[in-house]
Parts: C-alpha cells; structure tokens; sequence
C-alpha cells in the first residue's frame, strides 16, 4: 500500500529526520509477532525523537543500504532479536515539516512486518532505546498508533490456520 501525506514534528523529530533523509534516503520501521500474537515495541530513551510513547523498531537506511538490510540491521541494534517472514506492509512518501517554518523534507519511510526468529530482548543500543517489550496489543500511549491497527493478514493465527488446512 502506498500512502502519501505530510505532518510537521518536533524540532528534534525534524533533525531526525533529516539525518536520516542524508544518510540512506529512506528509513524503516518493524512490527515483529512472536507465535503468541504478542507485538513488540521500544520506548525512545530520553531526549530522543519520539519519546512521546512506544514506537516500532526502525530507523534511517545507511548510505548504500537495501531496504530489507535496513529493516534487519534496526532489529538487531535496538531489539537483538533475528526476525523471519520479513514482509513490506506499508509505504509512505512523507513531506515532514520543522515547527514554525523550520524546512521541510521529502522521504519515503518503508512499513515492514516481521515474526521473531531468535534471540532475548533487549537494546544493543541503550544510548538510543530504553527499553524494548512484548504487548498483547498495542499500548494506549504508542506513538503512530494508526500507522499500525490493523495486522496484517499473513501474521493472524486465523490465517496461518487456514493456510495449513490447505497445504
């Protein structure tokens, strides 16, 4: 699905973005499922963007980087979890404006979905995320909530179930 749409951010969610914007190009987010339906989610540490609730795993491409080694390489820095079943969900060609006139920067950041391989939870990077948790679903307070209502249908049990019936 392709989405376009434009929102002004922080000042600090701008610098953000436009670093990434620099590096890569591009930038990547993760909902990863365990095999009990559970949806992780990390919490920005302090004086980070996106500090205002739980966020998906994800961050800008590195220059010369793919999208899925994009998405594989954020997983592992901020979760230290190996994912499987890496699928793009969602793309969004963002125009991201500074408050108050601050600029304005046009990015496409790629939505993935992902199940958890292996690995224990937890940050590779504290210095960045302060904390990464399992949800049953998503939290009240988790930042681009609707970004990410509706799971996608190759992660729901009812279609995993049905698609062993038929194998």
């Amino acid at each position: 699905m392709w989405i376009e749409r434009s929102r002004t951010v922080s000042r600090k969610a701008f610098e953000s973005a436009a670093r990434r914007a620099r590096r890569g190009g591009f930038g990547v987010a993760v909902r990863i499922h365990d095999v009990r339906g559970r949806v992780l989610l990390v919490r920005m540490a302090p004086g980070k963007a996106w500090t205002r609730g739980w966020v998906v795993p994800g961050g800008g491409a590195e220059e010369g980087e793919s999208p899925r080694a994009a998405a594989l390489r954020e997983v592992k820095e901020e979760t230290n979890l190996r994912i499987s079943d890496l699928r793009l969900w969602k793309v969004y060609h963002e125009v991201v404006r500074g408050p108050r006139g601050g600029g304005s920067i046009a990015w496409d950041f790629l939505q993935f979905t992902a199940r958890r391989a292996s690995g224990t939870v937890r940050s590779n990077v504290p210095e960045e995320i302060a904390e990464a948790r399992w949800f049953r679903g998503l939290p009240k307070e988790t930042a681009f909530r609707d970004d990410w209502l509706r799971p996608p249908s190759h992660l729901s049990r009812k279609a995993a179930a049905s698609s062993r019936g038929r194998a």
